[in-house]
């Protein structure tokens, strides 16, 4: 049974990879085509040395052209008629040229020099890893000694630490270490997403967090006059009075500035020491020398009744529990 090309496609032979790596190129091109050849039930040496040509590209075809025939290549003598000649094996043949060009002679020294220097990459699973050791310990002809020297590489070359202990522990075979190391990377990548799914929910908090606090003035501001006194913003705040004009002698919202119920009326000004406003609403303040001067003056105590402080206290906690944090603060002018 025949089968067309197309629907097994085998890639052309890469010659463009480095050296060190052609030779493992060519025994995996070569795996691969021979499979072809056999879904293909090629038989004749003529026509299997076509596809090997054709399919390997012109990489291959311009190795194979340019070498030189192989000592043991085999080509038969003619025979006498009525014989039917022998077939000449050039499949073969082309097979022997193209294997001594890029496998050559092997020198176990330099396989086992490699495979001692194997170690897992970074970006390289555990299966595959193994599979790299298996495949160049088959250069080395270890024979009896493959399970115990890949035990010993793996022990020497895994890039999991607990790994390389169990090996050292001497309480594994290989088959266990392997599935040892198959079950830790997996539960190390797992780990990984959890870890990096709970970060991103605790980043996603604390920025929200951060960003509802970004909104509120912060205490130094309030203190410095940025946004003004505390008692002013509970003033400028008050849902139900804010289009009412704010009192020049206290800032409250609840009277006007000539109101006789304002207790700032006798009160004296902690900033100029004059009577009939507060100091946040001194307006003197920027006239007297050195500045800021609301802690430089004392109030005296004679002309202050007691009676009337406490209830200018009492006037300014209840103004403070009528702020609403989310209103917008107005500008004092």
């Amino acid at each position: 049974m025949a089968f067309e090309g197309k629907q097994f496609p085998l890639d052309p032979f890469n010659d463009a990879v480095d050296t060190q790596d052609l030779r493992r190129e060519w025994e995996e091109w070569h795996r691969a085509f021979e499979l072809t050849l056999e879904l293909r039930n090629a038989e004749f040496q003529h026509e299997k040395l076509v596809l090997l040509l054709a399919c390997g590209g012109r990489g291959l075809q311009r190795i194979f052209y340019n070498l030189r025939p192989s000592s043991d290549e085999f080509y038969p003598e003619p025979v006498k008629v009525p014989l039917m000649p022998i077939e000449i094996p050039e499949y073969d043949n082309a097979i022997k040229r193209l294997n001594k060009f890029f496998i050559g002679k092997r020198n176990e020294r330099i396989e086992l020099e490699v495979f001692r220097s194997m170690k897992q990459t970074a970006d390289e699973t555990f299966n595959q890893f193994l599979l790299r050791l298996r495949g160049q310990a088959a250069r080395c002809d270890f024979f009896d000694r493959e399970e115990k020297e890949i035990m010993q590489q793996v022990t020497m070359g895994a890039r999991d630490e607990r790994v390389r202990d169990k090996g050292l522990e001497d309480v594994m075979d290989l088959d266990e270490l392997i599935t040892y190391a198959i079950n830790r990377e997996i539960l190390i990548k797992q780990k990984g997403k959890t870890r990096s799914f709970s970060d991103e929910l605790s980043g996603t908090s604390v920025a929200s967090v951060n960003q509802n606090w970004s909104k509120r003035p912060r205490y130094n501001d309030v203190n410095h006059g940025k946004y003004g006194s505390k008692m002013d913003i509970g003033n400028r705040r008050s849902a139900g009075e804010r289009n009412q004009p704010e009192c020049n002698r206290c800032g409250s919202f609840r009277h006007k500035a000539d109101s006789q119920n304002c207790y700032a009326r006798s009160a004296r000004c902690n900033g100029c020491g004059i009577l009939g406003h507060y100091a946040r609403k001194c307006r003197n303040m920027s006239k007297v020398r050195g500045g800021d001067t609301r802690y430089k003056r004392n109030r005296p105590s004679g002309e202050m009744n007691a009676v009337r402080q406490d209830e200018e206290w009492k006037e300014e906690m209840s103004l403070q529990t009528d702020m609403e944090p989310n209103s917008k603060v107005a500008c004092y002018k």
